[in-house]
């Protein structure tokens, strides 16, 4: 797992990241597993700049930042194509900016003697070994939307920054400061088509930087990206091919590879093992993830590609969808509003495109979306509960006891921080700190 730490405050901070390397001209921020080309940064001291990860910002690039930095203009380090992590030093303040995807997302404890930061929420939790918090947990589970808890972690005494929402501390303490706007002014789609092919075909050219390209083949979202890395060179092409999935990926990915020029098309054929939930009775084998993951339940699927990927072709980058058409498209279930609004000519219309899409009908779409028109959110989550949820009265939840983390002595001075924990949940061992 890579991840990125550091703390502001006084010199007594007793942990430093196991195998962690420090970012350039900050003096209490490290990386680990991340590689050295990865994390760049410009000026030290006061006043420095720091990109960890995919950042289309070249050397520069980051020098001239430096006068944003001094400004306080924080948004604008965020405007680079790729996903990065930006840490930012301006006098005594400190921000640290994650980005929208949520690939680097940034967490935050506090004590007496300053302020830890960290992309990895578990590392802040094996500081005293903080227990998973069930509450915030049972919330992720059922909704599965990070933005839902807020500042609230999947652990207890761990602040999550939310998404759009940058981290900033000073002498005063740490606070979270919205920087990207919670909307935005509709615009047309034909306006609006062009920016999003360009945003694409920039991220895209900034993974292809000479690196062997490979390269998911299968929905509109992974064909998307393996045809914009093909106008750059060579790109190795994969399709997971199993009848028993009965999707048409196959059939487009061969008409797409055949023509689409650099595009060398592969297929990954089942088997007994490639199906979902396949290994998860065996929680060593699965990848060191912060929180409950949703693609574990098709980790073997992705495993089998990836193998064929390394088999046949140089390590590089692998580009995949990841649902990204979700992004370009909405699912039918917003037809509820529609009806819930009182829009019946609209949601019909769009009743009928989406019934084309799914060869079936309108009125098969709207009999689905009618009962959940008769209700709000809240309502839904209550029925979705179960009936007796609504007659169940509150009971009083009251916080385990919590041990008391020890008071370092001069001889803990700068202990290794123990890192990311593999597991998440209220049955999840937290190790405190090793000697």
């Amino acid at each position: 797992m890579r991840w990125s730490t550091g703390w502001y405050g006084g010199s007594g901070y007793d942990r430093l990241p196991r195998d962690g390397r420090p970012v350039p001209g900050m003096e209490t921020a490290w990386t680990s597993n991340w590689p050295a080309m990865r994390v760049r940064a410009a000026g030290s001291g006061p006043l420095a700049l720091a990109v960890v990860g995919e950042c289309g910002a070249d050397d520069q690039q980051l020098q001239q930042s430096l006068a944003a930095v001094r400004a306080t203009h924080w948004r604008a380090l965020t405007r680079w194509p790729g996903s990065y992590l930006t840490i930012a030093r301006s006098g005594e303040v400190l921000a640290v900016i994650g980005d929208l995807a949520g690939q680097h997302p940034v967490y935050w404890r506090t004590d007496n003697a300053g302020t830890w930061w960290s992309t990895s929420a578990s590392a802040l939790a094996a500081l005293d070994g903080a227990p998973a918090d069930p509450t915030a947990l049972a919330a992720h589970l059922a909704l599965a939307q990070p933005d839902i808890l807020g500042q609230w972690s999947l652990f207890r005494s761990v602040s999550r920054v939310p998404t759009g929402h940058l981290l900033l501390i000073a002498l005063e303490g740490a606070s979270t400061v919205r920087y990207e706007p919670a909307e935005y002014e509709p615009v047309d789609l034909r306006e609006a088509a062009p920016t999003v092919r360009a945003a694409l075909s920039e991220a895209v050219g900034l993974r292809c930087d000479g690196r062997p390209v490979s390269a998911d083949l299968a929905g509109l979202d992974s064909t998307t990206l393996a045809c914009l890395a093909a106008q750059r060179g060579a790109v190795a092409a994969v399709t997971f091919a199993d009848a028993r999935l009965r999707d048409d990926d196959l059939a487009y990915a061969v008409r797409t590879a055949a023509t689409v020029p650099n595009l060398t098309h592969h297929t990954v054929p089942g088997s007994p093992e490639t199906v979902y939930y396949a290994g998860l009775e065996d929680l060593s084998t699965l990848p060191v993830t912060d929180a409950p993951n949703a693609y574990v339940v098709t980790a073997s699927v992705k495993r089998a590609v990836l193998d064929t990927v390394a088999g046949r072709h140089p390590a590089g980058v692998h580009l995949t969808g990841a649902a990204g058409d979700a992004v370009l498209s909405a699912p039918s279930s917003y037809l509820a509003d529609l009806l819930r609004e009182r829009q019946h000519r609209r949601a019909w219309q769009h009743a009928q495109a989406h019934a084309r899409l799914r060869h079936t009908s309108a009125l098969a779409l709207l009999r689905r979306a009618r009962p959940a028109a008769r209700t709000d959110l809240a309502g839904a989550l209550r029925q979705a509960a179960g009936p007796k949820a609504s007659r169940r009265k509150p009971r009083a939840i009251s916080a385990p006891p919590r041990k008391r983390a020890r008071t370092p002595s001069r001889t803990d001075h700068r202990r290794t921080h123990a890192g990311p924990n593999r597991n998440v949940g209220p049955r999840a061992r937290h190790s405190a700190a090793a000697p």
